[in-house]
């Protein structure tokens, strides 16, 4: 039996240039595949902040320029339209493999590897790996608290009609049948000020911590935690991120105003049994659906390095 060559060693690592136009989505999907790729190999990942001005273009190549000497990169890792050019550039002046997270707004040929939300399209590419939502950075855990509950609160959005009381009769109505359970809320930049005050304010089991107080560790450790999360219909981010930490996820029903690429996302993963609306709960209140861990990242991590990193 023939073993696989190893992918990096400690004296040659796998050298990654990622750039990032710090946009938090963008840079959530970023971390996320490297992560993945940090537990499966030795690697040296430098992040490069990239500015869309032509100044910043051009200065952020010349600084690379003067640092190539030490070593080329392996991998070029990009997301946001405006990191195009830096990796279709970077891997023309100084080589490595090119992979974008997203559907590009040049030919999908151009990159070596793009990595696009099946909700965008189907693409018959050989270069394309479809995944299910966009990769985040959140760790699948086995072990679930049953007695902790968390809500992720969206907001108004133009493909949502948003209702603060409609949404907080629902985390009302949650709250009421599962006494049990300590719950934990919290809200988004996009979450309207009316909203906390729709909510029971004698509610024993239920703390809200307002969006402000959250770090950047916040609710990825919440979500390692919680047995039980609820995501507003509108937050499409979190409903994945809800659903690649393993923890049984609900949707609060916001009505969708638009049928787009986004919702019929969503309507895929009802019908495939992966959450549940509200209004499934009302009539099956003991609704238990076996929970769904999407790891992308993980996925997407041995792909790369499958493809990319092991060839003779």
């Amino acid at each position: 039996m023939q073993t696989q060559k190893p992918v990096s060693t400690p004296d040659q690592r796998l050298n990654l240039w990622i750039f990032t136009d710090n946009k938090p989505g963008h840079r959530n999907q970023l971390q996320g595949l490297v992560n993945a790729l940090s537990e499966r190999c030795v690697i040296d990942g430098k992040w490069i902040p990239v500015l869309a001005q032509q100044r910043g273009f051009l200065g952020t190549l010349n600084k690379l320029r003067r640092q190539y000497k030490k070593r080329a990169p392996d991998l070029i890792l990009g997301a946001g339209h405006s990191t195009h050019k830096f990796l279709l550039l970077s891997r023309w002046l100084f080589g490595g493999k090119a992979v974008l997270l997203m559907k590009p707004s040049l030919p999908i040929s151009w990159f070596d590897l793009v990595l696009i939300p099946e909700h965008d399209g189907h693409f018959p590419q050989t270069n394309v790996i479809a995944t299910r939502g966009v990769i985040n950075k959140i760790k699948p855990m086995p072990a679930k608290n049953e007695g902790k509950g968390l809500f992720l609160i969206g907001g108004p959005s133009k493909h949502y009609a948003w209702d603060s009381r409609h949404v907080a009769g629902q985390v009302t109505a949650i709250l009421t049948a599962h006494p049990d359970i300590d719950w934990q809320l919290t809200t988004s930049r996009r979450t309207p000020g009316d909203f906390i005050a729709c909510l029971p304010g004698d509610s024993q089991n239920l703390s809200i911590i307002p969006h402000t107080a959250c770090d950047a560790d916040w609710l990825p450790k919440q979500l390692s935690e919680a047995g039980q999360v609820w995501v507003s219909e509108d937050s499409v981010s979190m409903i994945y991120e809800a659903l690649t930490s393993g923890a049984l996820t609900g949707l609060l029903e916001v009505p969708a105003t638009t049928s787009g690429r986004v919702q019929k996302g969503v309507l895929n993963l009802l019908q495939d049994k992966l959450l549940f609306r509200y209004s499934d709960w009302l009539l099956h209140p003991k609704l238990s659906l076996h929970p769904a861990q999407l790891n992308e990242a993980d996925r997407c991590a041995e792909l790369i390095l499958k493809d990319f990193c092991n060839d003779e």
